[in-house]
């Protein structure tokens, strides 16, 4: 793939507290950028009682909406046309609280590596079983075929020229997701898995556990559980809807056609997501 696709200019100079992370954690980030993301996807409130690091695919829009009423004791109801933002989520809105100064990150919070390394509240962290997730993934590009969501635009454009998607025939079938799977493995092979887009990009490479140590992992096929053990952690009444913070989960398409009949699919998924399956202990189907 080296040989048909420009590698993106990585950037050369770390901001705080990017270059003191990567010199406390020597060899742990492939690139500044690959750094600086897991920084930027860190949020917290001002008195640091807790922090969330965002998952793609695992649960981000469930922990989101139940972190805004666990702090300000009531539901997230803003919204913000799809228009406006050329992004498909229907809970954009609730992605852009990071953008009011309510949640910011360690580059919004001053630069401090101690909001990275020694944070002072409870650090939670949302995991997904790996083959769930990298058919949710291949679902949701496709769903932004469909709406026409400019942000993933050059993703379907490298999969239309490198991994032979027909995105008018191929979008929501099995043969689609063997190539999405395809396109992940030659593209992690190539250039690192750092390198995905962070909706299917490694969880063990977002969390970074012994990096970011979270006190409270929930898991996305058990975050009512997940969302009990926060609100007492957190001394914080229960909301009364949990179901209602689900408003992405997204339904599961292609009827009952088996996206992971094939075995040769699932091996990709157990060795580009190996970390996963050992970190979080999801097990593996047997072949």
């Amino acid at each position: 793939m080296q040989d048909k696709l420009f590698q993106l200019v990585q950037i050369e100079t770390p901001p705080p507290p990017v270059a003191d992370l990567m010199a406390a954690y020597p060899g742990a980030f492939g690139s500044v950028a690959a750094a600086q993301r897991f920084v930027q996807l860190i949020w917290f409130p001002p008195d640091r009682g807790w922090r969330y690091q965002l998952n793609g695919k695992s649960g981000n829009t469930f922990v989101l909406n139940l972190l805004f009423e666990l702090e300000y004791g009531q539901p997230f109801s803003c919204h913000v046309a799809q228009a406006e933002t050329g992004n498909q989520h229907p809970d954009f809105a609730l992605f852009l609280t990071s953008q009011t100064g309510l949640w910011g990150n360690a580059f919004q919070a001053g630069g401090a590596l101690e909001d990275v390394l020694e944070f002072p509240g409870l650090s939670l962290a949302s995991v997904r079983d790996p083959y769930a997730r990298a058919l949710s993934g291949f679902f949701y590009l496709c769903r932004s075929h469909e709406l026409g969501d400019r942000r993933f635009l050059p993703e379907r454009i490298r999969m239309n020229a490198l991994a032979g998607m027909d995105w008018d025939r191929d979008a929501g079938t099995p043969q689609g997701f063997a190539r999405f799977l395809h396109y992940l493995k030659d593209s992690a092979e190539a250039f690192g898995a750092e390198s995905l887009d962070p909706h299917w990009m490694p969880q063990a490479l977002h969390i970074r556990p012994k990096i970011y140590r979270p006190n409270v992992v929930g898991r996305t096929e058990e975050l009512d559980r997940f969302a009990r053990e926060v609100a007492a952690r957190l001394d914080r009444p229960l909301p009364a809807g949990l179901e209602g913070l689900r408003r992405n989960a997204s339904s599961r398409r292609g009827g009952r056609q088996d996206f992971y009949a094939d075995p040769g699919l699932r091996r990709i998924v157990e060795q580009l997501y190996a970390a996963d399956f050992e970190l979080f202990e999801y097990p593996r189907r047997e072949s």
